[in-house]
Order: structure tokens, then C-alpha cells, then sequence
């Protein structure tokens, strides 16, 4: 029962100097988390922190989620519901699963550490059952079998548990329906009617691309798209309003089309994406060449890219419609095939190497 002793932990620890653990821990303004009772040992600061590192362009969802992280810190939310239930919406390739990724490293401490349901595998009505488990009387029935992981669902007493549903507009009505009762008392039923899984120590998360293909038609600036903005500035809705204003209004309103009302009054945020552009491009260069740099320390090397390359590999073909994804086609079109190559010629010395790259004849090249 990882609950009851992490709970008994906590009380047996009662003695110690609390702030002095958290600074080591958490370095972030440490001292105002230690003088709250609460019995959650994550640090708000220490979400924001990480998600300003991590996830570019996207300062408004920032601020969203770490207002709520001070909610769900002081442990006020209601009893009887999740913690927080969120719904991102927005492009693809904008940050939205990585976003829960990076909140699962900053408060459990491992990236993959939550509940990850892929709805796209449960397209079909009769894939419910994936999740509540086989009815009485059909195979699988008396196990109780579900794709939740109930450890990470219900997290610890010290941590809350933490769930995603990932492309939840891909699943039938019939699944999404399944997640009323999740939404509004925090408990799901299994179909045995023998196990209940608990949400009420969870924070849920779900993503989806309704309405990127609208947003998207709407942002480009071609001609089509100039009618389609004039079109909504002819509203008398929209008169007066900036074209974020406009922007959500249209993600909205596929929502709706998409999602029954109760359905969409028991989520407590819908955060809205942004496109990736302009400042946010070179920083997650930077990140992926980071990345990169980790994987080829088995080979007693690193790369480095000077801003000439940057701007080569933005210029080159980023389209926004794909956001970090195509970065990182382009990174590994025009620099890990070459620097593959450069390795498969290379001897290892005892020295650690350093190959800077440079544009060359409308390609990226090395040198040691």
C-alpha cells in the first residue's frame, strides 16, 4: 500500500527540518513551500521552472498550469473530484503531451511516470471495454482487466497521481462518455462491479487537435485564407475583438461540435496552443542538439551549431503546420545522416571531439 506508507513516512518525519529537505530537493523558493501545511512535497516553482525550459512559446498555458499547480499544492480542491482536469488543445507538435511529460519529471520524478492512454487505439464502441474492463458474463470478466496503470492513477500520499488521455477526439462517444462519472466524482467502476479505480488524488490531462486544421487555414497568409478572416470580421461577434479572441473562438466551437456540454463543464481548463514561430524555434534547436549531444557521448564526441546553421535549418523548409516535429526531421535530414557518416570514418583517439558545424554549398558539413 504505497499510500498508507508514504503517509506514515511523512508523519514519522514530522521531526525533522522540513525546509532544510526541500531546499536540497527542490531549489526554488524552498522556503515558502515548508512553511504551508500541505501534505503534497512537490514545488509549484519547481513545475514552472521546468516547463519554462522545456516547452517553447507557449507563456500563456505556462501560467495556466502553474496557477492551478498552487491549487492542487495546497491540497483546497474538492474532495469528492481529480485534482485538476485540463484539456490542451491546439496544432500538432506544439508541446502539448511533452507539457505532461515535463509535469510528471518535475513532481514524480520520471518523465513516463503517469497513466498514458492512447486514444486512438480505442476508435471502435466495443474498445470501452479496454477501459472499464469486460462485462459479466464475457471473457476477461472476473480479472478485471483495464489499460489503466492503478499505481500511477492514484499516485501517494505525498504525490499526486498523474493521467493523460492523448488524442481523446480519436476515441468513440461511447469511451469518451465512460469519463463522465471520472470527471464529476472521481471514481470509475470497473464493469465486474467488483474494483474501483480512484481519481480523486489524480490530475488528468487530455490533448487534442480539434480545430488545428480551421486555425491553421485561418493563420496562413494567402489569399483564401484573407476571404476566411474577413469573413469572421464581418461578425458582429468578433467586432472589436484581436485575432487570438477569434482564434479560440473557432477551437471552441469545434470543441463543441466534437463533445457533448457535460462533458466539456466537467473539464476545469481548456488551454489553447499556441503556433511555433519566431523566438521559439532556435531555443528548441538548441534543446534537440542537447539531446543529441547525450547520445553521442558513447562515442567520445559532441557537435556544436553556430547561428549561421540555425538560421540554415529554420530557412530550410520548418513548416509551423507540423511544429517541433519538423525541426527535428530537419536536424536529423541535415545533421545526424552527415555526422553519421563522419563517424563511420572516424578512429577513436583517447580524446573527447569536438565537430562544429558549417553551411556549405546549400549543405551542413563538419570540422574537428
Amino acid at each position: 500500500m504505497p499510500f498508507i506508507n508514504d503517509k506514515l513516512k511523512s508523519y514519522q518525519s514530522v521531526n525533522l527540518n522540513h525546509e532544510e529537505r526541500l531546499d536540497e530537493k527542490y531549489p526554488y523558493k524552498a522556503s515558502k513551500i515548508s512553511k504551508m501545511k500541505t501534505r503534497f512535497t512537490f514545488s509549484p516553482e519547481n513545475v514552472m521552472h521546468q516547463l519554462t525550459r522545456s516547452i517553447y512559446g507557449q507563456h500563456s498555458m505556462i501560467e495556466k498550469v502553474s496557477d492551478m499547480m498552487y491549487v492542487v499544492h495546497a491540497d483546497i480542491t474538492e474532495k469528492d473530484r481529480p485534482l485538476y482536469v485540463a484539456m490542451f488543445l491546439g496544432p500538432t507538435g506544439v508541446g502539448k503531451t511533452e507539457t505532461v511529460r515535463v509535469i510528471a519529471e518535475s513532481i514524480i520524478g520520471e518523465k513516463e511516470g503517469f497513466s498514458r492512454i492512447d486514444m486512438n487505439t480505442l476508435a471502435q464502441e466495443h474498445y470501452a471495454a479496454a477501459m472499464t474492463g469486460a462485462p459479466p458474463g464475457y471473457v476477461g470478466s472476473k480479472e478485471g482487466h483495464t489499460v489503466f496503470n492503478e499505481e500511477k492513477i492514484e499516485g501517494s500520499f505525498s504525490k499526486p497521481g498523474i493521467v493523460l488521455f492523448d488524442e481523446i477526439e480519436k476515441a468513440d462517444q461511447s469511451v469518451t462518455q465512460s469519463l463522465l462519472n471520472v470527471f464529476d466524482n472521481g471514481q470509475m467502476v470497473l464493469a465486474n462491479g467488483e474494483k474501483t479505480l480512484d481519481f480523486r488524488n489524480s490530475m488528468i490531462f487530455m490533448t487534442s487537435n480539434i480545430g488545428s486544421r480551421q486555425i491553421f487555414e485561418f493563420a496562413e497568409d494567402h489569399f483564401k485564407a484573407k476571404w476566411k478572416r474577413l469573413l469572421y470580421r464581418m461578425n458582429p461577434t468578433y467586432w472589436g475583438k484581436d485575432e487570438n479572441y477569434v482564434l479560440q473562438k473557432i477551437i471552441h466551437k469545434q470543441l463543441e461540435k466534437q463533445f457533448p456540454p457535460e462533458f466539456i463543464n466537467r473539464i476545469d481548463d481548456i488551454i489553447i496552443f499556441n503556433w511555433l514561430g519566431g523566438e521559439a524555434l532556435e531555443p528548441m534547436i538548441d534543446k534537440i542538439t542537447d539531446e543529441l549531444n547525450k547520445r553521442l557521448e558513447k562515442h567520445h564526441c559532441r557537435v556544436e551549431l553556430d547561428d549561421q546553421t540555425k538560421e540554415f535549418l529554420i530557412k530550410k523548409g520548418f513548416d509551423k503546420q507540423y511544429g517541433a516535429r519538423a525541426i527535428k526531421r530537419l536536424v536529423r535530414q541535415y545533421v545526424e545522416i552527415p555526422l553519421g557518416k563522419v563517424l563511420r570514418e572516424e578512429e577513436y583517439t583517447g580524446q573527447i571531439v569536438t565537430y562544429k558545424a558549417f553551411v556549405e554549398s546549400n549543405k551542413i558539413t563538419f570540422k574537428k
